[in-house]
């Protein structure tokens, strides 16, 4: 009996660490983190100082007009992203029906609780539980917030209680975006529950006549097949707060890197690494690159330097150099190891493989 009565303990426990968050669902890639009471969307991010964030952009070489920070949260009553980017021209000249033309964000959301959850086509009629939109901090050059549905969707949702709050600052400028859940009628926002998404970045870098249109856009968690279909979305689980399993499933978006040999070096040639680091995480410690050959033994670990490239909403990076010797294009393979400050490992990251901007290939 006391056998029994300790297993009917123990799964009561593990199913109230399931419902907050302790354990994440198959396939999840990230995680939404509990919103903090009385949400007010003013561009004032300081609300999302713990939030789950996933760094974009941060290998540029334009990195002060490309570098950017995306947030999430959610409540009871909605679901709120938040951007920060690195911006030197903020400008959206689209009309209000076009925001993808101008610097803004494209938002890819799904939220149904069946069968058609994730599947191959956006759905055109009202309240089916996804949403291809738009939002932005700007119209023309002035801070104002502008949100819009995908031309052909326009029944998507009803748009109830929508908000996009801006503030410029001395580097660019920050964006908070509020999706209440009313928007989604047969969808219960509680820990523990899935969603899809995908976070896209676009860029005209300031151009009043339009000729340029979009010039540069960046996918979080995908790539332009989530245009066509809401499968392409990454599957992200709400929580509590961001723990460990948070950081083993949602270090590739968390923390993703790159690596290349760099056109001009004054020393024999070595291979680069960079890994983008989340502003608000101060439990990393030190970041490892490891060089595998193509049977896994290890060749080498290489400490990245960690550096901060903007410090107004603390951007920083993991930087590590190796001989081109030692890792042979197409013969070795490259993993980027995560420690907390006392060692212990977070997550581990491997180069995407995936279409970046425009161009097909990595």
């Amino acid at each position: 009996m006391r056998t029994i009565q300790l297993l009917v303990l123990s799964i009561g426990l593990l199913s109230v660490k399931d419902t907050f968050g302790g354990t994440l669902q198959p396939g999840v890639r990230g995680v939404a983190t509990r919103a903090p009471k009385e949400m007010k969307i003013d561009g004032d991010l300081s609300e999302f100082k713990d939030a789950f964030c996933t760094p974009v952009e941060y290998f540029n070489d334009d990195l002060k007009n490309r570098a950017a920070q995306f947030f999430y949260m959610w409540d009871d009553e909605a679901f709120y992203a938040a951007l920060r980017t690195l911006d030197t021209k903020v400008a959206n000249f689209a009309p209000d029906d076009h925001l993808w033309e101008g610097d803004a964000v494209e938002w890819y959301f799904d939220t149904r609780r069946d069968e058609t959850f994730r599947s191959h086509d956006w759905p055109k009629e009202a309240n089916a539980g996804a949403v291809h939109c738009y939002w932005t901090g700007m119209k023309d050059t002035n801070v104002q917030g502008r949100f819009c549905l995908r031309p052909g969707f326009l029944e998507a949702i009803q748009k109830i209680g929508v908000e996009v709050g801006s503030k410029r600052t001395k580097v660019g400028l920050d964006v908070e975006f509020k999706m209440p859940w009313k928007n989604f009628p047969a969808f219960k926002a509680k820990a523990g529950e899935v969603i899809a998404l995908d976070s896209e970045l676009c860029y005209s870098d300031g151009d009043p006549d339009k000729k340029k249109l979009r010039v540069y856009r960046a996918f979080v968690f995908g790539s332009p097949l989530s245009v066509q279909q809401p499968a392409n979305l990454a599957k992200i689980q709400l929580v509590e707060k961001w723990d460990a399993d948070a950081w083993k499933n949602g270090g590739p978006v968390a923390t993703p890197f790159h690596c290349d040999t760099p056109w001009g070096q004054d020393t024999k040639p070595h291979v680069k690494a960079m890994m983008a680091l989340p502003p608000n995480r101060d439990e990393i410690g030190k970041v490892v690159f490891r060089i595998l050959d193509l049977n896994g033994k290890t060749l080498g670990d290489f400490e990245g330097k960690i550096e901060t490239f903007q410090a107004v909403g603390n951007f920083r990076r993991a930087v590590a150099q190796w001989p081109n010797d030692l890792a042979i294009p197409g013969a070795h393979q490259v993993i980027g190891i995560v420690y907390d400050t006392k060692g212990k490992e977070l997550s581990r990251i491997a180069p995407r493989l995936v279409s970046v901007n425009w161009l097909p290939g990595y």
